[in-house]
């Protein structure tokens, strides 16, 4: 099909409209300034000519009278009108009416091959062409030549556009096209939900396929993907259209990369520096995973970086050379290999075996000189001693080979090495010691460290001498093989008492376990008895171990030992799986070769261990052939999973299982699988193979919109979220690289799959949510005041608010330096950001205040100021506000002390107060003097209060110091000092107020019945609310409040009932203390009425008692009382199996309990929630007003 000409056309409307229009290009001004006359315009009309002949599709206007139509669209009345037309003048308004005129329409003109057309009839074709004209109003012109059909089509833009594509439709054989993707891009092209694609073929009514499984022979290794085939079926016009758009989004998802370059050779790794290969466009980083290079970015930059890096590793690789120089063993240790690596980027590596001299030198040669002739001359400068620690103990040297491994294993010996950095300390290793007759500890220094160098060797000793035979236990009855893994396992649960070591860790075959006791510093050294006990007790602990190997099973095979060395070796893959078999049951086994006969196998373990062993063992002899052969079906969209990439999942399923493994062409909905093998592993490969299929069958790929900012926080700390979401779903969660674009692709299975998008959609929400960001300005001077001692205000701050802070520069920065300014990133949500500011400003504002005062003071008034107890200066901080100032501090001297300066510290207005308060307490005390008052002995304690409460606030109230004599003091005046007129003041209110009889009537009330007088406080409180009473107790205060809160003695067992009771009610006699003349509690009543005036209604009566009347009430209240306490024999307990329930008993404001008191005379007590009895009520009293009082409680309780 040739491809289509466009050109503007104008219309026939046009044409008849302006036959009389003087000829112009599109875009000119045709009309004429209106001053000329029509006669003008016919002189300057030219004549038609050849010229005037309009190109097709030309948009030019023509004079009337050579006006000329091409093709059909001519109008027969327009041309004959044009032929009988005479150059007659033109009237004046059509000249001026004239305007210019741009075209509508156009002209395309595309061809077909004659071999993409359908066969039809002339008629068909005019029937068709017709129909087109008609649907789209547009002009169709066809001409036919040996090979093809060219249309040309006229009318407006969309309608020539809509009409091509029908002719084309309707004229050619449909196609399909094949293309083919990267696998990656499928989503792309199919859509959410299929959008994109529909977006592709319902428009141009195609059938668009994108195929669900790769093509294996089309992997890229630039995009690390295979392609997939897009099919496309529809009319040769639309294929090609779907064809451009779907190559579009390909190029569109594949424009980035991202290459991993393979390093053959891993030695090569650990010199690659990527400033030598990174370039603008390209990210290059180093793979810690296999120590691959990986290059990112766009895909043409990244195939032109693979090339460049290959060329860079090649080079690299010949320049690298490995030298090996024989050094003896004991200066081997000189060697430092972090500094040579550091100063020549050499790496040196030492021989794995404790004879071998040789050692290896790796680098470019010029630096393998320099670092051999480093380490030849750093070596001269070291002074090396060899401390032999098998002379210790009796020169017990297996003891001191334990010693070395202990110290190895739990590296005792850091705490030496960074004391003195600069001593290196050498142990001999596991295969030295095995073959060695005494044990050295190597330890070398620069020559100016001799002096550490010495400490050092004491350090040592002194730690090997403490560390006693009888400290170490040695175990030998448990097999290690089998129980290695158990047995640390639990010593690892008894390390606080003894640390251990497993020979069997190091020396293959050997069972000895060592138990170490580890021995307090803060505490005496145990005695040898003890040290074995603590050892004995830990060895105990392997108990339950030595149980089970006693119940072990054994068996023996007759197996050749040529089969036992193919098969059973711990190395060969039937043995691997026989392992792997028994561990997925938790079990034990222990093979045994050549056991106990070169052509005999025993096998030793528990029963379920050596069943299983058996039963394999058993299909090996029955079916000792490799060539057994099995053939299952897979699901065939498992297939390419299966294989994997260039075959490696295959592959490793071969190596894994030891068998030759073929799968078949894909089938429908199955496909072949052959396993030939051993059938033992031939069977274990058929059911792994048949679980991977159904695993990868069941494969779906999910992906999630992630904003790049996000990223770093869904992946977590190296990984860890990502990681962990991997491992919980069994899915791989891929996040694009930076430039390549938000999409964040979780491929696993279904259910995986699901659940590991919705926990991650759920922790970008909440880190959209609290991802807010905001950075404010913060003085250098302040930095250390928001972060607090040891980071404390601002975790305070990170807690409170639920936001991260992060300082984006450090105060020592030159940036920082020059502006005084560092910047504070806050990152949460909105309000948790405007909080955290708060908080920032708030420190800010305070540390800018902060000033810092200090000011002499005479060691005399120091007393004064800090007060009995500081309780003073608490005072003084407390008035100067500084209960709410965190970052405040006050210094005073003591008395006696040189310095004679008190400092302040914290804000302005704090410091300013409190200096004021102190300077003012200073004055006082410069003009104070003192005076001496007489009061009553009896009375003086009165001054002091309960705790010192009245003193404290006379002091406070009159600024005076009030000294009281001690009881029996022979000088028993009362001093007062203080300014004159506050002395006056302190001691009108001491004889007016506190030492004066100030209660209005006495009762003396036997201390023997005050408990039950008082109903335990419940009759203080009623005389307090009832007759506006109070009562107190002088100087029996304390006395009185212990006899009430006396514990109640309930008889748990007598008084508690069963469930079934619900309640009981139980009573037993008691005998009343008898009352003795001198032992009174003095109960002072005073009438203190409150006036409620303001609430009474005016129905409430005028006339109230006076208080002579209320006193005598209250007296009689209480001598009552006092007359029925010895008659109160009588106890009784009410149990509820309901005790939420006494509340009821209770009443609103206690106004049931106070009515049965009031009827019975009774002594209640309710229990509270948190007593320890909290499900008995306590009633005491004489029997009948308890019988009565238990059954209006037990009524209430049954209501």
């Amino acid at each position: 099909m040739s491809a289509p000409v466009t050109e503007p056309s104008a219309s026939v409307a046009d044409e008849q409209s302006l036959l009389e229009t003087p000829p112009t290009s599109v875009g000119e001004t045709s009309a004429e300034d209106g001053t000329q006359t029509a006669s003008e315009e016919v002189v300057q009309k030219p004549l038609p000519t050849k010229k005037d002949f309009p190109a097709l599709g030309s948009g030019a206007f023509y004079a009337a009278a050579s006006k000329v139509s091409w093709g059909p669209n001519m109008n027969s009345a327009a041309a004959s009108k044009s032929a009988s037309q005479s150059p007659s003048p033109t009237p004046l308004s059509v000249l001026s009416s004239a305007k210019p005129a741009r075209s509508k329409t156009i002209q395309e003109a595309f061809s077909l091959d004659l071999q993409s057309q359908l066969s039809m009839s002339k008629l068909e074709f005019s029937r068709i062409i017709q129909s087109v004209k008609q649907a789209h109003g547009v002009s169709v012109e066809s001409t036919l030549s040996k090979t093809s059909r060219t249309f040309l089509i006229s009318g407006a833009p969309e309608k020539v556009k809509t009409a091509r594509r029908d002719i084309v439709k309707k004229l050619t054989k449909p196609i399909t096209a094949t293309i083919e993707v990267p696998s990656k891009t499928r989503a792309a092209i199919i859509g959410s939900g299929g959008k994109t694609i529909r977006e592709i073929s319902g428009p141009l009514d195609v059938k668009i396929n994108v195929a669900k499984d790769v093509n294996e022979d089309s992997f890229d290794e630039d995009l690390d993907d295979y392609n997939v085939e897009v099919t496309i079926h529809g009319d040769l016009e639309s294929v090609k259209q779907a064809e451009e758009k779907i190559l579009a989004i390909v190029k569109r998802e594949t424009k980035n990369a991202s290459v991993q370059v393979s390093v053959q050779n891993k030695e090569l790794t650990q010199f690659i520096n990527l400033d030598d290969i990174k370039t603008d466009d390209v990210i290059t980083s180093l793979s810690e995973e296999n120590g691959n290079i990986v290059l990112s970015g766009d895909r043409d930059a990244v195939k032109a970086a693979k090339a460049t890096v290959l060329q860079y590793l090649e080079s690299l690789s010949s320049q690298i050379k490995t030298k090996k120089v024989k050094i003896p063993v004991k200066f081997q240790f000189l060697i430092n290999n972090k500094e040579i690596k550091d100063k020549f980027n050499v790496i040196v590596r030492f021989p794995s075996s404790s004879t071998d001299e040789e050692v290896s030198f790796i680098g470019k040669s010029s630096d393998i000189e320099e670092a051999i002739s480093h380490s030849r001359e750093s070596s001269k400068h070291y002074v090396v001693e060899s401390l032999e620690i098998s002379k210790a103990h009796g020169k017990n040297v297996a003891h001191a080979k334990n010693i070395a491994l202990y110290f190895e294993k739990y590296n005792v010996l850091n705490e030496i090495k960074e004391k003195y950095p600069d001593v290196r300390i050498v142990l001999p290793t596991p295969e030295e010691l095995k073959v060695a007759d005494s044990v050295l500890v190597r330890i070398t220094a620069k020559s100016d460290a001799a002096e550490d160098l010495k400490n050092v060797r004491k350090e040592v000793i002194n730690l090997v001498n403490e560390l006693t035979t009888s400290q170490i236990l040695a175990v030998t009855d448990l097999d290690y093989d089998l129980f290695h893994q158990d047995i640390k396992k639990t010593l690892e649960q008894q390390e606080q008492k003894a640390r251990f070591l497993q020979l069997g860790d190091y020396y293959p075959g050997d069972d000895t376990i060592l138990l170490i006791a580890q021995v307090s510093q803060e505490d005496f050294r145990p005695s040898d008895e003890e040290l074995k006990e603590g050892l004995d007790e830990v060895n105990s602990s392997l108990d339950t171990l030595r149980k089970k190997q006693s119940s072990l099973s054994t068996k023996t095979f007759e197996i050749s030992a040529e089969v036992q060395d193919s098969l059973f070796a711990p190395s060969c893959t039937t043995r691997q799986l026989i392992d792997e078999e028994i561990s997925v049951e938790g079990g034990h086994v222990q093979f045994k070769m050549h056991n106990p006969t070169a052509n005999q196998v025993s096998l030793r373990g528990d029963d379920k261990a050596v069943a299983i062993a058996t039963k394999a063992i058993d299909s090996i002899i029955s079916n000792p052939s490799d060539k057994s052969k099995l053939t299952f079906g897979v699901p065939s969209n498992s297939v390419p999973r299966l294989i994997g990439t260039k075959g490696a999942n295959l592959n490793a399923i071969r190596e894994k299982f030891n068998c030759s493994i073929d799968i078949a062409q894909d089938g429908e909905t199955t496909t072949d699988a052959t396993v030939v093998g051993l059938l033992y592993n031939a069977e274990h490969a058929k059911t792994y193979i048949i679980a991977e299929a159904k695993k990868w069958a069941d494969i779906i790929s999910k992906d999630l919109l992630v904003p790049s900012k996000f990223h770093g926080r869904l992946i977590g700390s190296q990984g860890a979220y990502r990681n962990r979401l991997q491992t919980k779903y069994s899915v791989h969660i891929h996040f694009p690289n930076e430039g390549e674009g938000e999409k964040v692709t979780i491929r696993g299975p279904s259910r995986g799959v699901s659940k590991a998008y919705d926990e991650l959609k759920a922790l970008l929400d909440f880190e959209i949510e609290n991802g807010h960001k905001s950075i404010m300005k913060v003085p250098t001077e302040h930095v250390a005041r928001i972060i607090g001692k040891n980071g404390d205000m601002i975790n305070d701050i990170r807690a409170d608010s639920g936001v991260e802070l992060d300082f984006l520069q450090k105060t020592s920065d030159a940036k920082a330096k020059e502006t005084g300014e560092v910047e504070l990133e806050i990152t949460g949500s909105r309000q948790a950001i405007k909080e955290a500011t708060k908080r920032v400003e708030e420190i800010i504002k305070e540390a800018s205040d902060n000033i810092t005062t200090s000011f002499e003071v005479n060691p005399n008034y120091i007393k004064d100021i800090v007060g009995a107890g500081g309780r003073v200066l608490k005072d003084l901080i407390s008035k100067a506000g500084g209960d709410e100032i965190r970052n405040k501090s006050v210094e005073v001297p003591n008395a006696d002390s040189e310095d004679k300066h008190i400092v302040v510290q914290g804000p302005k207005a704090f410091v300013d107060h409190f200096v004021k308060e102190v300077k003012a307490i200073i004055d006082e005390r410069e003009n104070s003097v003192t005076k001496e008052i007489d009061v009553p002995k009896d009375r003086q304690g009165a001054l002091i209060g309960p705790a010192g409460s009245v003193r404290r606030q006379l002091e406070s109230e009159f600024r005076v110091r009030l000294e009281v004599p001690d009881k029996g003091a022979k000088d028993g005046k009362v001093t007062i000092s203080g300014l004159p007129a506050n002395i006056e003041a302190c001691e009108k209110k001491i004889f007016s107020e506190i030492i004066r009889n100030n209660y209005d009537a006495e009762v003396k009330v036997p201390s023997a019945y005050h408990e039950f007088v008082s109903e335990r406080g419940a009759l203080i409180q009623r005389l307090r609310s009832d007759f506006f009473v109070n009562v107190k107790f002088g100087n029996a205060n304390k006395v009185a409040n212990k006899l009430v809160r006396v514990p109640l003695v309930i008889p748990a067992e007598k008084a508690t009932g069963t469930a079934e009771e619900g309640i009981k009610f139980t009573t037993e006699e008691i005998s009343v203390p008898e009352s003795k003349d001198s032992e009174f509690i003095p109960w002072r009543l005073s009438y203190e009425p409150v006036d409620l005036s303001d609430i009474l209604t005016e129905e409430e009566p005028k006339n109230e008692p006076t208080k002579e009347e209320v006193l005598e009430k209250v007296k009689k209240l209480v001598q009552e009382r006092i007359e029925l306490a010895p008659k109160a024999t009588t106890v009784g307990y009410v149990w509820s199996n309901k005790p939420q329930n006494f509340r009821k008993v209770v009443g609103p404001m206690g106004s049931n309990i106070k009515r049965i008191r009031e009827a019975t005379g009774a002594l209640i007590s309710v229990p509270k929630k948190d007593d320890k009895i909290n499900d008995v009520i306590y009633i005491r009293g004489t029997k009948e007003g308890v019988e009565k009082a238990a059954d209006l409680v037990i009524k209430r309780l049954k209501n």
